[in-house]
């Protein structure tokens, strides 16, 4: 009697567990959905926090503190919490799976609330250490189970990442170190229990671990270990094979029966298909359907048979891309919000290469499903980003001096191998994954970033240099590891560069972009140009230049007061700087003129759009995010100008063509050059303009160009130096303002108008205007000198007269009173030219002990004192109180970075100073040569005639 009831007591037993367990599991789900609706809410009453009060003000404690009830908060946490303190983990993760994910889930939505956030991780981190004691038993590993195990570890480490957030900013550093040790650490943690077990040292060892060269007494890092247990293979169901049904129509059954389960995951509902699939069948008639019947009922069992492993790998890869994402926001957080100095700069690179360089093994393998890319991409995009910085601060604290090992505190070996691996994960991605290879792009954009050498202080003394010490001189470590880089990048061929061609030309926008950088990267280091030559003989170079007449209807459209959209924008930026980069060979910009690029330029109507300046207070968008009409018209002409000033650059003298194809853009859309070149407010964005358009009008707007120009009648040619002649005139009238009083005025207006960053302000004007006078200078020297060789015969492009423009105290001054001056005269006088030149002796003077004093203070830059660094980091740094809250490293990092960027600003105003000087010393000695030995006024009272009637018949033969 005894015996017969055991079994039926036992049975009772599992029936009452197996009714509790789905109790609990109920509840769980009650909870989970209560807490998404808006507070107060049910979730919340049987949680135990406030729904009469602020949420945000409830009190957590423990069952019976303060008069606390228990609640069913304490119930999943007691669920949780029984066995983590043995080596074993979380008993309810082995004997519950589904029950400890619903659980930890609860748990990740309550912190994730800002409502319940606040009382719930204050509760978890003080009474309960909830998170490090759960977070030290990672990963969970249950062999009959693995989706419930990667969703249990999903949300652990989505509330870990928010934890870390939260008391990193709450300046909360034990907590957050705690957690960040037990997370990156590689030395074994001990940990003394309860039963005496000594602690979770893990005894296993990866290949990748060695490679990694790790020494014998270190460890997995806890999110190694993590990411070790999310397996990135997936067998996918084979291919329906049917006899009687159409495959098309029941693909489109089956999808008609997908709906999201609570997991959130797309299934077939497998009973509804089931019910579909078997009224079909009965609904067949005729003698041959009833004899097929049998066998027609087993290809519906094969079809529910497939679907419900179709269902199965669905629930798998969603579950394996939630837990990656959960990792990669980890390891974002660990390592973009959590104090730079709770890693050390050496820790912090090889944790970003061991991480790289697994993610890569990882994704890599043949058998990896491709669902799980995108989020690797991301992931490799972030760490490539910290790993850069991570490298370049180093660099710039002086820390990386040259070793045996490498670059920097992680040897130039692993970069190699990360550079490789990166290059294979793009190759491998097929046409489809065009936001995943931007990540990509993305990522070796950043890589290559470390090779790029920081800016040097410009000490004035490189020219003194032998040539012979210059190319002997040692390679440095930047030069060195871009060498290596270039080097690992051809060894990849054609393939690697018809990817990145191919995505540059026709990608996705954001890839487009991002393609089109790193071309212009690669060419920037590639010394024997095979890059180049590639991108000209494959046709690309050609579909690009071509490509940018059919930019020109979207980019009109950029110029209306709301714009549709600014990609086209972008685009038109990153092609124009690739084709700036191709042009800056002398065989890529004659390949870009074969091409008939500067005829492309020429048919766009987009450069005669020039926005109305009194609008731009009714078009200014408030956020500040989207720029005005007038800055969207500066960022499509700013480039375009630039792109022909390098072209001009990069072509000889001799090779007229260019010059020749620029002038008639010049002309073909003068009325828009005129209108810039009289341009009445002359803010920085103007004087960008004006620096740009006097360099391109001082090499192309010459009388010899015209020749080259192609067959041109009488007519024409009168028209093109009818235009010429107004440039000539305009940019004269341009030399009197800006060599004037008007210098002064803008100077303080600058100030006036943006206080807070005054002096790069007004240092960034002085080297426009300086820019502007010295192109206009070299435009007149090179017309004195095209028209003649000797004095005797050359053409006058200042009158007669010593009397200056208003000074610098706003009075004229005379410096000569034995010639007469002609006040109401259109030309400018010689009185010009020697107010700029005494003036530019004056400030070269300024500007040389300017840049002296900055390299004193750059040799004793440890020693100045807290106030000068902050002074010289205030325009670097945004936002209030932003100089407070940073690092005295990263103070003492920005005030160097300042004073370089002063003192190479200073090199390159000295440069134009001197250069200033000596044009003009040259076109007053050519004119007072003139003047004084060949000239016969005919009337001694209008001395100016005589040289202007020679000026133009001297132009017009």
């Amino acid at each position: 009697m005894n015996q017969g009831s055991q079994p039926s007591d036992l049975d009772q037993q599992k029936k009452m567990a197996r009714i509790r367990h789905e109790t609990q599991i109920h509840i769980l789900n009650l909870l989970i959905t209560s807490l998404e609706l808006k507070a107060p809410n049910l979730a919340l009453y049987l949680l135990g926090y406030e729904v009469k009060k602020p949420v945000c003000s409830t009190n957590l404690q423990d069952p019976g503190v303060l008069g606390c009830p228990r609640s069913c908060l304490h119930a999943i946490l007691s669920l949780l919490q029984r066995g983590t303190e043995k080596r074993s983990g979380p008993t309810l993760t082995q004997e519950a799976p589904h029950l400890a994910e619903l659980c930890y889930q609860v748990i990740y939505q309550l912190c994730a609330c800002p409502d319940t956030s606040g009382p719930t991780m204050r509760y978890l981190r003080t009474s309960q250490d909830f998170l490090f004691s759960h977070l030290q038993h990672l990963p969970f590993i249950l062999s009959g189970n693995p989706i419930a195990a990667l969703s249990q570890m999903s949300w652990l480490m989505k509330t870990a990442a928010i934890e870390l957030r939260v008391t990193s900013l709450n300046r909360q550093r034990s907590h957050t170190q705690r957690l960040v040790s037990l997370l990156l650490d590689d030395q074994p943690h001990t940990q003394h229990t309860a039963d005496g077990e000594s602690g979770m040292e893990e005894e296993t060892r990866s290949v990748s671990a060695f490679l990694h060269f790790d020494s014998a007494s270190k460890v997995r890092r806890k999110l190694l270990s993590v990411l070790d247990a999310i397996d990135f293979s997936q067998d996918l169901p084979e291919l329906l094979q049917l006899d009687f049904f159409e495959r098309t129509q029941i693909e489109q059954v089956i999808s008609n029966c997908e709906h999201v389960n609570e997991q959130g995951h797309t299934v077939c509902n497998v009973k509804l298909l089931h019910r579909v699939l078997v009224a079909e069948v009965n609904a067949l008639q005729g003698m041959a359907a009833i004899g097929q019947r049998p066998l027609l009922m087993e290809e519906v069992n094969s079809i529910l048979q497939h679907v419900v492993e179709r269902n199965r790998v669905r629930r798998s890869l969603s579950a394996k891309r939630h837990a990656l994402q959960s990792w990669r926001s980890l390891v974002e957080t660990l390592l973009t919000a959590c104090p730079a100095d709770l890693i050390p700069a050496d820790d912090r690179q090889l944790i970003i290469r061991d991480l790289l360089l697994d993610l890569h093994d990882k994704v890599l393998s043949e058998d990896a499903a491709g669902e799980l890319m995108p989020i690797v991409a991301g992931a490799v995009f972030t760490l490539t980003a910290q790993l850069s910085q991570a490298v370049l601060s180093e660099q710039q604290q002086g820390l990386g001096s040259e070793t045996s090992s490498g670059f920097a505190s992680i040897a130039n070996s692993s970069l190699h191998l990360i550079l490789r691996k990166l290059l294979d994960f793009i190759l491998c991605t097929g046409g489809g994954y065009q936001r995943l290879r931007a990540h990509l792009y993305g990522s070796l954009l950043y890589y290559l970033q470390m090779a790029q050498k920081p800016e040097e202080p410009d000490t004035l003394q490189k020219a003194s240099k032998a040539m012979w010490e210059r190319l002997t001189a040692p390679e440095d470590g930047f030069s060195k590891l871009q060498r290596e880089n270039l080097a690992i990048i051809e060894s990849y061929g054609k393939s690697l560069m018809e990817v990145v061609c191919r995505d540059a030309c026709d990608g996705h926008e954001i890839s487009r972009m991002l393609a089109l950088a790193v071309l212009d990267r690669i060419l920037s280091i590639d010394r024997q140009n095979q890059w180049l030559v590639y991108v000209c003989n494959s046709g690309y170079l050609r579909s690009l230049v071509e490509s940018v007449r059919q930019d020109d209807a979207a980019l009109q459209s950029l110029l209306t007061p709301q714009p549709p959209l600014l990609k086209p924008l972008y685009i038109y930026e990153s092609k124009m700087a690739l084709l700036t980069r191709v042009a800056k060979s002398g065989e890529g910009a004659v390949e870009l003129l074969r091409c008939g690029l500067v005829a492309q330029l020429i048919e766009c109507q987009v450069f005669d759009m020039v926005p109305e300046s009194d609008s731009l207070r009714m078009t200014r968008d408030p956020s500040g995010f989207i720029p005005s009409p007038l800055d969207r018209y500066r960022q499509i002409l700013l480039p375009t100008l630039r792109l022909f000033q390098v072209i001009l650059t990069s072509t000889s003298i001799n090779h007229q063509q260019g010059a020749a194809q620029v002038l008639q853009w010049l002309i073909v859309h003068a009325d828009t050059v005129q209108s810039l070149l009289r341009c009445q407010d002359l803010t920085m964005g103007a004087l960008q303009e004006l620096s740009l358009l006097t360099g391109i009008i001082s090499k192309t707007a010459l009388p010899g160009v015209l020749e080259t120009g192609g067959e041109l009648n009488s007519a024409a040619l009168m028209e093109f130096q009818g235009h010429i002649n107004r440039f000539q005139r305009l940019c004269l009238a341009l030399l009197s303002r800006l060599a004037g009083g008007e210098r002064e005025r803008l100077l303080k207006q600058a100030e006036i108008s943006a206080p807070a960053d005054s002096a790069e302000h007004r240092e960034e004007m002085e080297v426009a205007m300086l820019q502007v006078c010295a192109n206009i200078m070299e435009y007149c020297q090179t017309l004195l000198l095209q028209s003649s060789s000797q004095a005797q015969f050359s053409i006058c492009l200042f009158s007669p007269s010593g009397s200056e423009p208003a000074g610098r105290d706003g009075r004229p001054s005379d410096l000569s009173t034995s010639l007469p001056s002609v006040a109401h005269s259109r030309v400018p006088s010689l009185g010009l030219v020697l107010y700029l030149l005494r003036n530019s002796a004056a400030d070269f003077c300024q500007f040389h002990q300017s840049h002296k004093h900055g390299l004193a203070k750059l040799q004793i830059l440890d020693q100045l004192p807290p106030e000068e660094l902050k002074e010289l980091c205030q325009g670097l740094v945004s936002g209030p109180g932003g100089v407070e809250k940073i690092s005295s490293v990263q103070r003492s990092l920005l005030a160097k970075r300042r004073l370089v960027q002063l003192i190479n600003n200073r090199a390159k105003l000295l440069a134009l100073c001197s250069y200033v000087i000596e044009t003009s010393l040259f076109v007053l000695w050519r004119h007072l040569e003139y003047y004084l030995l060949y000239c016969t006024p005919s009337d001694p009272r209008d001395s100016l005639l005589p040289g202007s009637s020679l000026f133009r018949s001297r132009l017009t033969d």
